[in-house]
């Protein structure tokens, strides 16, 4: 996810017309792929701790909770700018989508610290 942020990123330099065909590319593609991180996410590592219970739990559904308000988050910013007049409001959107951006990458270093927390918790290097 981070490549696409990376490659979206030279667009906010530019204005509206030049850039808003492009972005929307990024943001479809971002979209799809948080999507899909977060369904193996879920069903691969936090659901199976999750039901396990123990000390790993806790930190399981607090990780759950913080991906599902990343989606959440994510998903009002698209809602907003998409209902909005981006061309007439450009310069907000831009800073809007630079502070998403920085948003969406502390959340996933932030989860992948706790992953490997809970990894070293097992002790095999797997939830």
């Amino acid at each position: 996810m981070t490549r696409t942020l990376d490659r979206a990123r030279p667009w906010l330099n530019l204005g509206h017309k030049e850039a808003w065909d492009a972005l929307l590319q990024f943001r479809q593609e971002l979209s799809k792929r948080m999507q899909e991180f977060q369904v193996f996410k879920h069903q691969a590592l936090l659901d199976p701790i999750i039901q396990q219970g123990g000390p790993r739990q806790k930190i399981g559904q607090q990780l759950k909770a913080e991906c599902i308000k990343l989606g959440t988050d994510y998903t009002a910013f698209q809602w907003k700018w998409t209902h909005a007049d981006v061309g007439v409001r450009w310069p907000e959107y831009r800073l809007s989508a630079l502070a998403m951006m920085a948003t969406i990458r502390k959340a996933l270093a932030d989860q992948d610290a706790i992953i490997q927390k809970l990894e070293v918790m097992t002790g095999n290097g797997r939830p």
